[in-house]
């Protein structure tokens, strides 16, 4: 099952792909940890800086696994504690004609 973020604009409506993603306050930093993927290990100083790191390396992780060809989970159900990242509308176009 997917998990789809619903903008509406002006009567027009857009969906969008997006995964659950948890900031943890350790040392001064933001550590960005996605339950989907294990792999993506990113900090930043700032909570608005940590919301962008997370989407640029959701991403990129995302754009790499389509070049391999690799298998892409469908996004968890996001907890309390998380925040929804969005995935670009171009790499969410690819995931959902394979899925």
């Amino acid at each position: 099952m997917l998990y789809l973020i619903i903008s509406i604009k002006k009567g027009e409506k857009t969906m969008k792909l997006a995964y659950p993603c948890r900031f943890k306050l350790k040392d001064e930093l933001y550590r960005i940890n996605f339950r989907d993927f294990r792999e993506i290990h990113c900090e930043s100083r700032s909570y608005e800086d940590a919301l962008e790191t997370a989407e640029e390396c959701l991403n990129n992780l995302l754009e790499a696994m389509l070049e391999e060809e690799q298998r892409i989970p469908s996004p968890s159900q996001p907890r309390a504690d998380e925040v929804l990242i969005p995935v670009r509308t171009d790499i969410a176009e690819k995931i959902s004609y394979i899925s």
